[in-house]
């Protein structure tokens, strides 16, 4: 598989009940590699950067999703105001956060988006849009709703 795309990013724990996210604190790393079997696909994984004591990963909550164009969508969680929040979200409503671990140089506003952050966002929504869907709804956020705690 060649890799696309990799970036240093969190990941968020998400409670459905009060719409609240909490960052996990282990550093890790989102990779986005071509699918080999299917070039239409892609593999989205997130790994800790951490290591054990042995030199190995430390990866209590490895993600290895699969990602078919037009039935997922990367948006920033505006409301977080405390860092800088993406949710990977699936047509069938699974959801997976993610907090972006790179500084945004914006001390007085933590949610601010770094132009890095904007770029990586461009290229995930370029790889996951499908073509033959309708125009991409970028005025509606599905997670106003959630905040980081």
């Amino acid at each position: 598989m060649s890799v696309i795309l990799k970036f240093k990013a969190g990941k968020v724990d998400y409670n459905e009940e009060t719409h609240k996210c909490t960052p996990k604190p282990l550093k890790g790393e989102v990779t986005i590699k071509k699918v080999e079997d299917d070039e239409s696909f892609y593999d989205f994984s997130w790994e800790s950067r951490e290591k054990t004591a042995a030199g190995v990963a430390h990866n209590p909550d490895e993600d290895e999703l699969l990602i078919i164009p037009g039935d997922v969508t990367w948006k920033h969680v505006k409301s977080c105001t405390t860092g800088r929040v993406f949710c990977l979200n699936f047509t069938s409503g699974a959801k997976s956060f993610y907090w972006m671990q790179d500084k945004n140089d914006n001390e007085d506003d933590p949610s601010e988006l770094s132009a890095k952050d904007k770029e990586i966002a461009a290229k995930i929504q370029k790889l996951i849009s499908d073509d033959s869907a309708a125009a991409d709804d970028d005025d509606e956020d599905d997670n106003d709703e959630v905040m980081k705690t």
